[in-house]
């Protein structure tokens, strides 16, 4: 993972994680998703709804920190 402040200075990114095409989005399962306004949210993709652009899988905690 490679994170930085991003260039307006508002924001850490990570320069090697990119959002997924909403093609691709698996459906009824919990996911990051990014709106036509840029605003991303937690949810579901349930149909065809051009709202939503780009999809992202959710962060996992490594094992270790599980315990």
């Amino acid at each position: 993972m490679t994170v930085r402040l991003s260039k307006d200075g508002t924001a850490i990114v990570d320069t090697e994680y990119y959002w997924q095409p909403i093609a691709t989005c698996p459906r009824s399962a919990k996911v990051q998703l990014l709106s036509v306004h840029g605003v991303a949210v937690y949810g579901e993709m349930r149909s065809d709804d051009k709202f939503w652009t780009h999809w992202a899988p959710l962060p996992k905690k490594p094992k270790e920190e599980m315990k």
